[in-house]
């Protein structure tokens, strides 16, 4: 490759925050071909389907890359469960595994360098209290702390006992608890009498 071919695929990387889609490479003369041959030289990592990371030693990926980077494969994708509660700061413990939700008619890949637990709710309840974060390189979906603490508790067999009970504890101490929208959500799904009993448990 080119010296002057790689700078301008590196431009258009940096132009990027140091990602970048396929399609807007291949829109900039970029072929599959250079493509794959910066992947298996080590100057790209492949991302997710159709997105990349340019790697040097001066470009660091921002903190919490991973939900950026989940949000990039899939718009639609919204942080979930104890993934969202790390992020909005009821966990202090980053989750080993990222939860996201998607609607169940949403079928697109979203295969990622790191382990990802995929939720499917129906199309009425993936749009119910979803709330817009900034973090350092962009903006995020996630569900809000109310509805949150509700998917988990409705998955709750599904996870650790221990960090279940510290779920419901923290939820119960905190401030920004909103009572009125736990018990909606929670009417939503269909969980009314077991939302209320975990509310009371101190």
């Amino acid at each position: 490759m080119l010296l002057r071919t790689f700078n301008k695929i590196e431009q258009l990387f940096l132009a990027g925050n140091g990602y970048q889609r396929t399609s807007t490479l291949l829109q900039n003369g970029v072929t599959t071909l250079q493509i794959r041959q910066l992947i298996e030289n080590g100057n790209v990592e492949r991302v997710s389907h159709g997105i990349y990371w340019w790697k040097n030693d001066t470009l660091m990926k921002p903190k919490f890359s991973k939900y950026l980077e989940l949000q990039m494969a899939n718009s639609k994708a919204v942080i979930c469960t104890d993934s969202a509660l790390y992020l909005l700061g009821l966990l202090r413990t980053e989750p080993e595994v990222v939860s996201i939700a998607t609607s169940r008619l949403d079928r697109s890949r979203m295969n990622m360098n790191f382990p990802v637990h995929r939720h499917y709710f129906s199309d009425q309840s993936i749009q119910k209290f979803i709330r817009e974060i900034e973090i350092p390189g962009g903006t995020i979906k996630v569900y809000s702390l109310d509805r949150s603490v509700i998917d988990c508790i409705r998955l709750r067999n599904e996870m650790d006992p221990a960090l279940f009970e510290q779920i419901i504890v923290k939820y119960n101490r905190s401030k920004e608890k909103n009572e009125a929208d736990y018990l909606a959500y929670a009417d939503i799904m269909g969980m009314h009498q077991i939302a209320r009993k975990f509310l009371e448990k101190k």
